[in-house]
């Protein structure tokens, strides 16, 4: 029974990050037209990390994010700009994610929220930096000017995507936090199995 429920709630929180990322995606839909929250799929990989644990959540997340963009690219037209052979790489950056989460003892805001903060941002900061610099290698910049412009490329881009990463962990921690103490969604408790 108590197995059961476990996997219930496993599905609940998969089933509720799956949402969060199809709504924040980054891509036209109803949710971006009224307000554009940042992308949750890095955040989703933390949390299934550090909580979740099992492979088989990664693997469905990262399946989703890949699905969610076709989905954006072959039937509401956006632009497929990022989809080069570089796009393999974002995978394996997404598992390293889910691995690394399974470092941090929790999103609890406690004493150990130095070494946690500073795993969340080394590890972000990590994936972006090679999902990045594997884009730029198959851009027509790299072809014209090879590594000389990925200096000023970064400085461009770091800070506009991997700050909302951090926004996000920063209030999913809040929230983890607050229903540690207060329960106010106790059928997601959110300590460890």
């Amino acid at each position: 029974m108590t197995n059961q429920i476990n996997k219930t709630r496993t599905l609940f929180a998969v089933f509720i990050m799956i949402l969060l990322m199809i709504a924040t995606r980054g891509h036209a839909n109803w949710l971006s037209s009224i307000i554009h929250l940042p992308d949750f799929t890095i955040p989703a990989l933390f949390i299934a990390g550090i909580y979740l644990r099992q492979f088989w959540v990664a693997f469905l997340i990262i399946i989703s994010a890949i699905a969610i963009d076709n989905y954006a690219i072959v039937y509401e037209g956006v632009s497929a700009n990022c989809i080069t052979p570089a796009y393999s790489v974002l995978p394996f950056t997404y598992y390293a994610i889910f691995w690394v989460g399974k470092y941090i003892g929790s999103l609890n805001i406690d004493t150990s929220i130095m070494k946690n903060a500073l795993i969340i941002i080394v590890a972000a900061s990590a994936q972006w930096l090679v999902a990045t610099s594997s884009y730029y290698f198959f851009t027509a910049t790299y072809a014209k000017t090879g590594w000389a412009n990925f200096p000023a490329y970064m400085s461009q881009w770091s800070m506009a995507e991997i700050l909302p990463v951090l926004y996000w962990m920063v209030a999913i921690s809040i929230v983890f936090t607050l229903n540690h103490r207060y329960s106010f969604i106790p059928y997601f408790s959110t300590q460890k199995n």
